[in-house]
């Protein structure tokens, strides 16, 4: 299932950017395309369980940001669950309650980000405006061309962020997403 796009013409209008009607949509996903793969984390909205060891009363759940947790169950050395009671959020950290006896936890909550922030839509917008206006060719690596006395010569850098974002798109993302956020460099 394709994600929605981070930004909508309408947006992008908004911000003052230009797209191409009849391929503004298909610009505006790619660009979104685009900024969930360097984010690495979750932006749009997506509920998730997962289990975590308990090795104190305060928990960190992965994948920020954290919009609700929805349900605590304690894990059975045999694998079973059982709702837990007295646990809470406190917008940072999962508080379980200190007589808690349970060695693990099984967490289900919402997390990515509800709504976005103006920042990651006008971000969006930009790069799908960069995008339609990227010459024919150099999204596919030509580094030069030319026409009888005309020639256009593209930087190696101009080449290479044609598929990802630009040095101060990047830094514009993680200024939107926080510091707090974990930043994927690489998978195995």
């Amino acid at each position: 299932m394709a994600l929605p796009a981070l930004a909508t013409l309408d947006d992008a209008v908004a911000y003052g950017y230009s797209l191409p009607a009849d391929s503004a949509t298909t610009l505006l996903t790619r660009a979104s395309v685009r900024i969930r793969r360097a984010a690495g984390q979750p932006i749009t909205p997506s509920t998730v369980t997962v289990q975590l060891p308990v090795e104190s009363t305060c928990l960190e759940l992965p994948a920020p940001p954290v919009i609700e947790v929805t349900a605590v169950d304690a894990v059975a050395s045999d694998g079973t669950t059982s709702a837990l009671t007295g646990w809470w959020w406190d917008g940072e950290q999962l508080h379980l309650p200190d007589d808690c006896a349970t060695t693990r936890v099984q967490v289900t909550y919402q997390r990515g980000w509800d709504p976005l922030p103006d920042g990651l839509v006008e971000l969006t917008c930009q790069v799908a405006s960069r995008l339609a206006n990227t010459p024919v060719g150099m999204d596919v690596g030509i580094r030069e061309r030319a026409i009888d006395d005309y020639r256009e010569t593209y930087a190696a850098e101009s080449i290479q962020a044609a598929g990802d974002l630009l040095p101060g798109e990047l830094t514009a993302l993680q200024r939107e997403l926080g510091a707090r956020c974990i930043w994927v460099v690489g998978m195995r």
